[in-house]
């Protein structure tokens, strides 16, 4: 007598009790050998669990293309037909985005892994539902794999079944790689000209005042400049140069790019524990144009406030350094620093409420008070003005219906099923299935009032 398991299907409401009872289990008791099994079982637990993240992503996107084609006219023409598929599957990469708490790129990313594990990579996706494998050793096959046939991915699914388990994620995308190149060289030759063309340069930030600049590039550009610094490096040791190899390269780099010869040897400051000292604070390189977006208050900038200010496009400064950027620009810089105020009387202006697009400065306030994208979880530069009420809809143009979204969100949000209400200081984003997602923009800086008992613990006034 053969008996046969059914899986039963996973219901939302189990998944929560079950991550309930993990949040109040404690590993109390548990000796070396048996931590040690918890740490890898739960590792696992992880892997299946995004198995099963993507079997329900393709699932929603099956049950929304079926009720996209039910609803779409008979005599629809093919390349229509498409580009609403299309635009449905940019719709699903958003609700998932935001039911995994991820920015839409990612969302994207989700479904796409999703839809690989479940068409080309069988044994990938077998692995990953016995938790032999992360979700993320799963995305880099996928990755590497994509621009191959499905009868090919299907093959080098095949040739690296065995490799799954024991290979590290880098050694592992590297043989996804060398398998795919061996397959369809002539596609492999084809995407890396495709690749050359989304070379970029790209801005993020980095803790402590820092920013991380990464420039994308062809393998043998990429080489080329990173041995020019390091020649460089290794000519300035010679001469007794005291900072060190990765400092000389990143100096060597603004100054190339600048055109703005690099500081000297005698030119470094160390830190200090003198917080005082503002001649150890960095300033815009002198020859370079700039404009920086300030957001502070009124006592930050006048009073010797310590509230820490935003540069739009990075995040918070410390208050001094504000200052410091606004008074040390070089004569030779065309430096314009806005200082937009949290309280932003006389700043900016108000638009004429019938206009169809935001003027220029109050999309300037929008970028200011919004940062990034209002979508939650969504972290992408602002590149659109948007209505939260759409002018179509007799929405009007001031700043309390305007919010800054990215380019993807914007065109999410005028997808069949989605709806945005509500005003600037909180809107509420209700997906096709109903799920509600509220965002409202990052809280400004604030100071205490004037007069108040504070002010004596401020630093002493320092702008100009």
């Amino acid at each position: 007598m053969s008996s046969t398991t059914i899986a039963e299907p996973a219901l939302a409401a189990a998944v929560v009790s079950w991550v309930d009872a993990l949040a109040v289990t404690r590993p109390d008791g548990l000796d070396e050998h048996d931590l040690v099994e918890l740490i890898g079982g739960l590792e696992r637990l992880k892997a299946a669990a995004a198995s099963l993240q993507a079997r329900a992503t393709t699932a929603l996107l099956d049950q929304q293309l079926t009720g996209s084609d039910r609803s779409a006219s008979a005599g629809e023409p093919g390349d229509a037909a498409t580009r609403r598929r299309v635009s449905v599957r940019r719709s699903v990469g958003a609700q998932v985005a935001l039911a995994r708490r991820v920015s839409p790129t990612q969302g994207g990313r989700h479904l796409g892994l999703a839809l690989s594990l479940r068409d080309e990579l069988p044994h990938l996706a077998s692995a990953l539902r016995r938790g032999e494998v992360s979700e993320w050793k799963a995305t880099l096959v996928a990755r590497e794999t994509a621009c191959l046939s499905r009868a090919d991915q299907r093959a080098a699914d095949e040739q690296l079944a065995d490799s799954y388990v024991g290979l590290g994620d880098r050694a592992l995308a590297a043989e996804a790689t060398r398998i795919a190149y061996r397959l369809d060289p002539k596609q492999a030759v084809a995407r890396n000209a495709k690749a050359a063309n989304d070379r970029r340069v790209s801005l993020r930030p980095a803790p402590d005042c820092m920013t991380y600049l990464t420039a994308l590039l062809p393998v043998v550009q990429g080489v080329s400049v990173i041995a020019a610094l390091r020649r460089h490096a290794d000519t300035i040791f010679a001469t007794g140069d005291e900072r060190g190899r990765g400092q000389v390269m990143a100096d060597e780099l603004v100054a190339r790019v600048t055109a703005v010869a690099a500081p000297a040897a005698a030119d470094t400051v160390e830190a200090s524990d003198d917080a005082a000292d503002m001649s150890e604070l960095p300033t815009v390189p002198a020859g370079v144009d700039l404009t920086i977006n300030l957001v502070m208050t009124d006592r930050t900038l006048l009073d010797g406030d310590t509230e820490p200010a935003v540069v739009v496009g990075h995040g918070p400064i410390p208050a001094s350094l504000a200052r410091h950027l606004i008074r040390e620009a070089p004569e030779s810089s065309r430096v314009f620093v806005r200082r937009l105020f949290t309280d932003p009387i006389g700043q900016v202006s108000h638009a004429d409420p019938r206009r169809r697009r935001f003027g220029h400065q109050d999309r300037q306030f929008l970028i200011a008070r919004d940062q990034t994208c209002r979508t939650p979880w969504c972290d992408a530069p602002i590149r659109h003005a948007d209505h939260i009420q759409p002018h179509a809809t007799d929405g009007p143009t001031v700043l309390d219906n305007g919010q800054g979204l990215c380019a993807r969100c914007n065109l999410t949000k005028d997808e069949d099923g989605w709806h945005t209400t509500g005003s600037a200081a909180a809107t509420v984003v209700t997906t096709p299935t109903g799920h509600e997602y509220r965002s409202t923009p990052p809280g400004p800086p604030t100071s205490a009032p004037w007069g108040s008992a504070s002010d004596q613990s401020a630093e002493p006034q320092v702008a100009r």
